[in-house]
């Protein structure tokens, strides 16, 4: 199966390194990752299974890396939580590795966030953490976001009315206008931003009752999202587009527009070196900080870890079985039809977590040795055959996990998440 970059096989220590200095420079090399335990298979123990360990050092240390990577191309990161659902231990790591702001698409998680909203940001204790709510909510839900958040990515003429009516005449909330460059989810399209930005201005000045902007919800700026529904790739000509949209705009409003350029997506042109035009604002980065890769191919990012969130599940049955099915097949629980490889009798260890908990394909054993076979919603399978060592039923087995499988941990009220290490703002 597909999945996160593995250890080289053979590998059953997870290598420790020591925070990167000077130069950014990966903490990978070989397809080796770094982290906290001895081995990639625990013995048996009463640790809570199966379950996320979230290294917060290891979370502050990436935050810290790219912070410094979009630092020295005149960014902020604004650090997305919504992969593990706004854990407030968790956004402590963020801005205690110097992100300039939180971001999240849910409500349910930005109210889990509040009690941080007094904390310094960016590294400095003198400067409020701004919430940027990442979609536009309904407009019953309008009065929710402005009192969890400070500003919002918005496309909808109808949800921008409902946010102004619902700030009061001395709370200010930023609207930025979504452009779609060809990502084809939400936003305007770019011919569409400069009359569709007027048209907000009239109608949330109308809303609120209030022509002064500092005084209602206003727009503030434009934001650029690529690569999250189509793949569409980020390009220096598409932010300097956008820029050229947010001074044709701002000439229309009469005021300087923020100008958001996208998520982990636009990172890799920073790694590369390539010269970004000069005024954008900020990044907003989830994936990249906490899987320590891009998410155009999956490539390590410098200075970060790769196994800051790990999955422990524990062994339940092993067995020596045909490694093809016996029997005329038909679909399997989810409508699929798998494919097997008959490679004859193998051992198989059987793993008590399953489709209800994680995305099988999106799993890869700490461990060399072990290759995950499939899962139904209760049952993973794992080949244990080539394992280097001798496994025993309860002990547990460790696994790097890529974005749509942490996903799903994170969301299962099954998957106990623990939290290792301790940072400090």
């Amino acid at each position: 199966m597909s999945g996160p970059e593995a250890p080289s096989p053979g590998l059953r220590q997870v290598l420790r390194h020591g925070r990167p200095r000077g130069a950014l420079q990966p903490t990978t090399r070989g397809g080796r990752v770094s982290g906290r335990k001895p081995a990639a298979v625990a013995p048996t123990s009463t640790s809570p299974a199966p379950r996320l360990e979230i290294d917060l050092v290891k979370l502050a240390a990436n935050t810290r890396a790219l912070a410094g990577c979009c630092r020295a191309a005149g960014l902020e990161l604004h650090a997305v939580t919504k992969v593990l659902r706004g854990d407030p231990a968790v956004a402590r790591a963020f801005l205690a590795g110097g992100a300039a702001g939180l971001a999240d698409s849910r409500l349910s998680n930005l109210r889990r966030l509040q009690a941080l909203r007094g904390v310094g940001a960016g590294g400095t204790a003198d400067r409020r953490v701004p919430f940027l709510l990442l979609r536009e909510p309904s407009p019953a839900d309008a009065p929710a976001a402005v009192a969890l958040s400070d500003g919002v990515l918005c496309a909808s003429l109808e949800v921008a009315e409902s946010l102004a009516r619902a700030t009061g005449p001395d709370r200010p909330y930023e609207v930025l206008l979504t452009v779609d460059f060809g990502d084809l989810r939400e936003g305007f399209l770019p011919e569409e931003v400069p009359d569709a930005a007027v048209q907000f201005e009239e109608r949330m000045a109308r809303a609120a009752g209030r022509s002064d902007p500092s005084r209602r919800a206003h727009v503030a700026g434009l934001a650029a999202n690529m690569a999250c529904f189509s793949g569409v790739v980020p390009t220096p000509e598409h932010l300097e587009h956008l820029l050229t949209l947010a001074r044709e705009t701002g000439e229309r409003l009469g005021r300087l527009l923020r100008v958001s350029a996208g998520n982990t997506a636009v990172l890799p042109l920073l790694v590369r070196g390539e010269r970004l035009p000069d005024g954008l604002h900020d990044l907003r980065v989830g994936e990249g900080i906490v899987l320590g890769r891009d998410s155009l191919r999956r490539e390590p990012l410098p200075g970060c870890h790769l196994d800051a969130v790990t999955f422990w599940a524990r062994i339940i049955e092993i067995r020596k079985k045909p490694s093809a099915p016996v029997g005329e097949l038909a679909e399997d629980a989810f409508g699929r039809r798998p494919v097997f490889v008959d490679r004859g009798l193998r051992l198989r260890a059987v793993v008590a977590a399953g489709r209800q908990d994680i995305v099988p394909e999106g799993l890869k054993p700490l461990a060399g040795g072990i290759e995950v076979v499939g899962a139904t919603s209760d049952h993973l399978v794992l080949d244990i055959e080539d394992y280097p060592g001798r496994l025993s039923v309860g002990e547990e087995v460790g696994f790097l996990v890529n974005y749509a499988c942490l996903l799903q941990a994170s969301t299962s009220p099954d998957v106990v998440k623990v939290h290792v290490g301790d940072v400090r703002e």
